[in-house]
C-alpha cells in the first residue's frame, strides 16, 4: 500500500534539498579558494628556500677559497637569479691581546631575483681570517 505525501510535504522536501545543495556549494567554493591560497603560499616558500640555498652555497664556496682577494664576483644561476659576491678586507680589527688581525675579510653575497613580478634581494654575510685556513 502506497502512501502519498501531500503537496506541502513534497515542496518542503524539495526546499530542504535545494538548501542543502546551496550550503554544500558555498562550502565547496570556500574550500577551493583556501586550497588555491595554500598552493600559492607553498610555491612562494619553496622559491624562497631555493634562493636561500643559492645564497648559502655561494657564501660557503667563497669562504672556502684557499686565498681571497678584494673584489666582486658576479654569477647567474637558474631561475633568473643573479648572485653578486663582494669581498672586502676588514681594517683596524684587533684581538683581545691588541694584535691587529690582518688578512681578515668580509664576504657579502647578494642574490637579486624577481618573484611575482617584484624585484627582490637577499643577502648573507661571512667573515674569513686567512691564517686560520692555510692549505
Amino acid at each position: 500500500m502506497k502512501t502519498r505525501l501531500s503537496s506541502k510535504r513534497r515542496g518542503f522536501m524539495l526546499m530542504e534539498v535545494v538548501l542543502g545543495l546551496m550550503v554544500f556549494s558555498i562550502l565547496a567554493v570556500g574550500y577551493t579558494g583556501a586550497l588555491k591560497a595554500l598552493r600559492r603560499n607553498s610555491m612562494a616558500v619553496e622559491e624562497q628556500i631555493a634562493i636561500t640555498k643559492v645564497v648559502d652555497s655561494a657564501l660557503r664556496e667563497t669562504l672556502y677559497y684557499p686565498t681571497l682577494e678584494e673584489g666582486e664576483i658576479v654569477a647567474d644561476y637558474e631561475r633568473g637569479i643573479e648572485v653578486v659576491t663582494v669581498i672586502e678586507p676588514i681594517e683596524e680589527l684587533y684581538n683581545e691581546e691588541g694584535i691587529e688581525l690582518t688578512q681578515m675579510f668580509n664576504v657579502v653575497v647578494t642574490a637579486r631575483y624577481t618573484l611575482d613580478g617584484v624585484e627582490k634581494e637577499q643577502s648573507a654575510v661571512g667573515w674569513r681570517y686567512l691564517p686560520l685556513y692555510k692549505p
